[in-house]
Parts: C-alpha cells; structure tokens; sequence
C-alpha cells in the first residue's frame, strides 16, 4: 500500500458544512490522498515541503486574487473547485475548467500541474479581466455577447446603438515594459489574456498566451460614430486573421503603463476603479495550476519579444485633440491625411490646354454620335470628357468653404460648358439635319430618375477621387453620369433655334450636375474631409440646388406614369372592329388634349376612315379622355390571332 499523499483543501465558510462530500468522494480514497482543510483565513499559515506542496481551492472566486497571491508566495500548486451558484470568473473560465464538480475535482487532482502567469492591475491580482468602465463597445468584439439570443439579443444591439451616441474617447499615453511610448484617444480596451472566444481573442489567438510572461491589450479607437457602427461582430469573424481591421491597436509587452491627463473610469475585476495611472504587470514567476485539456493544448510559450500594432489608432495631436471632447458622427480628415488628394484636386480644377482639348474632341465627337444616331460614339465621347473633375474639385470647393478652389473650378467647368454649346449649335447650324433621332429625343425628357443616376455617379466620383484603389472605375462613373451628350444637344437646340430640345437638354445637363455636386459633398463629408460646422453652408446650397431642379424632374416623373398607365391599359385590351380582331403595338403617347396616340396597328385589313374613327371613339371610352390617333398599319393573316390565342 502507497504513503497518503497530503494536499490542502482551502475553503471558504459558505462550504464548510459540505466538506463531507468531498472527503468521502471516490476520487479520494482511490487516489489514497489525506486532505489537510483550512479556511481561506489561514492559508498564509500552512507550510509548504515535499510531501505537501498542492492545494484544492474550494472558495469564492471573488476570493481568488488573495489566494493566487499566497499560492505565488508560497510556490504551491493549485487546483479549483467550483462552488455551485458562484458565477465563474474569466481566470476560471480561461482554464477550461468544468462546472460539474466531480469532473473539475479529477482534473484538480492531477499530478502534472502547468506553470502559468499571474497579471497584475495596480498591484492587485487580476482574475476577472481589465476594461473601460461601460464598454458596450467592446463586449461584441470580445464574445461577451455571443451568449443572447431572441429578444435579448435585439436588446443588446439597440443599447449598442444608443451608445454609440454617448461614446466618451479617453486621451491616454501607454508606455510598454521597453519604454515605447503611444500617445492616443480610445473609447475600450480589453486584456486579452483570459478570453478564449470572440472575434478579437480568434485574430491575435497566435500571439496570445497565459505561459510566456507577457501581458495582450486590445485596444479600441473609432474616430466617428458611423465608423464605430460599420463595425460589427460579422465583420470581424469574417476578417483575415492575417490582417488587422481598423480601429484595433494591439500590444503585447510585459508590463503596461496607461496614463490620462484626466480621471478616467476603469473595471479590474468588475470593481469600478477611477484613476490617471494604471499598471499593469506579471507577478514574478506566476504559479503553477491544474487545468483543462484544451488549455494544454492552446497555451504554450510563444516568443519573448514586445509586440506593438497600433497604426490604426489615432496618433497626431491635432487629432487626439479633436476627439478628446467628443466622438464625431462623421469621421474628420487632417489636413495632412488629404494633402495629395487635395493637391490633386485643385490641379483638376485648372483650366488647362489639356483640359481644352479633350472637351473639343469629346465635343465633335457626342455631336457626330447623335446626328448618326450612333450609340457606340456617344460613349465614347462620354469618356473623353474631361467635365468630371472640375465637378468633383467644384463639390469639395463648397464643402470646405474654399473660394479659391470653388471659383477655379466653376471657372473651369464653364468654359467646358460654353465650348460644347458653342461647337454643337455651329455643328447643328452648318450639318443639314433636322429630324429628332433615337440619341436626342432619349436626352429632352429627364425625370427624377436621372436625378437619382446623377446621385450614385456624385458618390461613385468623390470615392474614385479618395480611394486610389478604385480610381479605375471612374470612366465607368462618365459613361454613367453622361455630361457631355446633354450638353452637345442643348446646342443643337441652339442651332436649330428648338427652344424645347435646349431646355430638355438642359434640363438634363444641370440635373446631372447638381446631383453630383451633392453627392459627391455629402460622400467627401462622410469620410472626414470636412466637419459638419464647416460643411453646412456648402451642403444647404448644393441641397437647394437639387431641390429646384427637382420641382420640373418631378413633373416629368409624373408625366412618366401617366404615359406608362395609358400603355399599359392599351395593350391589355383585345380589340375588334366590325367583328375583326385588331391589336397594338409599338405605342407612343403624347400628353395633352387630346391625349395622342401612335402606334402600329395590327389587322387582317386596311380599316376604313369610319372604322378608324368608330377605334378612335374605342379608345376615347376606355382611357375615359379625348384621344387622337396616329396609326400604322401592319396586315397580317387571320391565322396570327389563332397563333396568339394558343
């Protein structure tokens, strides 16, 4: 028979009554172990030598940084035992440890126990994580809220949201074990060492480790309010763990210093703690501890190195400065983050030799395209034209109140305008057509559906402009907008002296332009180039803008429905004439009274004057308003009608 092996039992006075149950568990009589209890008060007095050097910890885990920090003082080894109703804590949690009592009991046993660190906040221990005070912000990135479901999960993203409104950034310094010193603003951060879950433990789960004495910090730093709710836990599941997503600063030192010029409010252990200077460290050599097979094998000593990943929080004084007081709807550029787009735009919004001769040559060319009725032309013309980029320069001109850039560009952008007039009404005045073909008469009545076209190319441009990456797709965004067709058109008007196809025209040109204008405003203010103070006036203008060019698009919209309803209830008829099936097709309406209507007719015979007129009556009846009829016949067999009825 084997000597007892001699281990302490620590307990809290909650248990004392349930001692039994482990003194006459199985597990300790097989493993022929002599339980030596003592309660929590007393674990300083025990002593530690080779037949005894391990202790059952059966405590409130609220009690748990005292008896790590004895354990560590005294080199003894711990296992844990749950108690039943104490919520475990992040340290428990974090080593796979299981809730059932007899299963934690064997592991609490174990003869191998595994060297792991102890972190320290401000001198205490630390079993239950370091965070920001209320750091809704953090608990998606983090797992804490992977566990609702149904309506509380619908709750916690609504106070998400509601938070977002209230984020508070904290102006900090952090000073790493090596003297790299970070001066930024953050809205959370998190020790990482204890979470096992959650997208940001699964990205720095690799460097992340409670066995190779260094502490991991995630950071976290959105510069707006609309850039915080981009965020969201989906996104960052999906993110490549070989790739840090924005808005994350990560350090791994061994030991942390976060200074703040101002009181700022923290949770060590869920305890609220409000102070300027928090430090956080490992505790000499750590201890050593019976834990899960899954935290054997996914901690591991990974290297000695400091590592610091904080590019993405922001850096620059001026910045901190402008978060420090509140967090921003819209994220806000500096100057030196646009300084080449800047540069860039104001080289677009001069009016160069260049510039010139390519709104000739688009010019000739759109005015050529719509006098063949050539599709092909047209868009080519479409992307020669150089009319974009003094919008675009024009657009950011009034978002930043520049009247120097604004001016340049409006300058520019009219002698694009005055150059496409001028050649297309010459071109219309000398070329000996008159006739209204496919290409002009699709660009004389612009509804608020061009308006809507002009949008999305206005937010497609300003993001061609700021983002290298996808400046390709802007001749896409000119064959979109189409600038220089409606121009060239207008000027036939001109030539041909047809008020109707120069205020169609142009009515379509201005469209397009003050579409953009606004888009491309609000699109350049949604990523940080202007701040909304400053953007205002500039905004309300280009939205004036649009809204009295609005008021004749929604007319023509309207006129759109009525044209499409009347189609509709023409060619949902089956008509007869002195018994004779008879149908439409190709319809084209023309408000007004009355109401006129082309369309091919499609009969076995030439109908007569009368039966024109008694058709005429037909339609008058059911569309219920005068109507006049311009149609051509197309003469068909009767077995047409058999071919449609099967």
């Amino acid at each position: 028979m084997s000597l007892p092996r001699k281990v302490y039992l620590i307990y809290s006075p909650c248990i004392a009554e349930h001692l039994n149950k482990l003194t006459t568990s199985p597990l300790i009589a097989d493993q022929n172990i002599q339980l030596c209890a003592v309660q929590l008060k007393n674990f300083s007095d025990v002593s530690v030598n080779d037949t005894c050097g391990h202790a059952l910890l059966w405590i409130e885990q609220k009690d748990y940084p005292q008896a790590l920090f004895i354990a560590e003082q005294k080199q003894i080894s711990l296992g844990f035992l749950p108690i039943a109703g104490d919520p475990p804590s992040q340290f428990f949690s974090s080593l796979d440890l299981p809730n059932h009592f007899d299963d934690c009991l064997s592991i609490a046993l174990h003869q191998d126990p595994l060297h792991i660190d102890i972190i320290t906040c401000n001198n205490r221990i630390v079993t239950h994580g370091v965070n920001l005070e209320n750091q809704t912000t953090m608990a998606e990135f983090i797992g804490d809220s992977q566990h609702f479901t149904g309506f509380a999960k619908f709750k916690f993203q609504a106070k998400r949201i509601l938070h977002a409104f209230a984020l508070t950034p904290h102006p900090v310094t952090l000073i790493t074990d090596k003297g790299k010193t970070i001066s930024t603003a953050i809205t959370g951060m998190v020790l990482l060492d204890f979470h096992k879950s959650g997208p940001l433990s699964h990205l720095f789960s690799e460097s992340v480790s409670l066995r190779d004495q260094r502490i991991s910090i995630a950071l976290f730093a959105p510069q707006s309010i609309l850039s915080y709710l981009q965020q969201s836990n989906a996104w960052f599941v999906n993110a490549s763990p070989k790739k840090q997503p924005q808005q994350i600063g990560y350090i791994r030192t061994a030991a942390l210093t976060i200074k703040s010029p101002i009181d700022t409010h923290y949770l060590v252990n869920n305890v609220p703690v409000t102070t300027r200077e928090l430090h956080l460290a490992i505790l000499n050599t750590g201890i050593r501890v019976n834990a899960g097979e899954k935290f054997r094998e996914s901690q591991h000593f990974v290297d000695a190195k400091e590592n610091v990943v904080c590019e993405q929080l922001p850096q620059q004084d001026s910045r901190i400065k402008y978060l420090s007081t509140t967090l921003p709807f819209f994220s806000h550029a500096l100057e030196s983050d646009f300084k080449d787009l800047f540069l860039a735009l104001k080289e677009n919004a001069k009016n160069s030799s260049t510039y010139i001769l390519l709104m000739v040559l688009s010019v000739l060319l759109a005015s050529l395209g719509l006098f063949l009725n050539s599709p092909s032309v047209v868009i080519g013309a479409m992307v020669l034209a150089p009319l974009m980029a003094p919008i675009i320069s024009l657009s950011m001109g009034l978002l930043r109140s520049d009247p120097d850039l604004s001016g340049r560009a409006f300058a520019t952008l009219l002698t694009g305008m005055l150059i496409a007039l001028s050649l297309s009404a010459l071109m219309a005045y000398i070329l000996p057509f008159q006739a209204l073909n496919n290409e002009i008469e699709g660009r004389l009545h612009p509804s608020t559906l061009d308006l809507l076209v002009a949008v999305l190319s206005g937010i497609a441009g300003a993001f061609g402009n700021a983002r290298e990456n996808i400046a390709k797709s802007l001749p896409g965004v000119a064959i979109a907008v189409a600038l220089v067709p409606p121009l060239c058109v207008s000027g036939i008007g001109i030539g041909w002296l047809n008020f109707d196809v120069f205020y169609g025209a142009m009515l379509l040109f201005l469209t397009n332009l003050t579409g953009i204008i606004m888009a491309a405003g609000l699109s350049f203010m949604v990523m940080g180039y202007a701040p909304f103070s400053r953007a205002r006036k500039g905004i309300a203008l280009s939205v004036f803008m649009v809204a009295i060019i609005s008021m004749p698009l929604y007319l023509s919209f309207s006129n759109m429905q009525k044209i499409a309803t009347v189609k509709k209830q023409l060619l949902s008829q089956h008509y007869r004439i002195n018994g004779t099936p008879q149908q439409l097709r190709n319809i084209s309406v023309r408000l007004g009274k009355p109401l006129k209507i082309s369309a091919d007719l499609i009969s076995t015979h030439l109908p007569t004057p009368q039966e024109l007129a008694n058709f005429e009556r037909q339609l008058s009846k059911t569309l219920q308003q005068a109507v006049a009829i311009d149609f051509s016949v197309r003469l068909v067999t009767a077995n047409y009608f058999s071919a449609e009825k099967e």
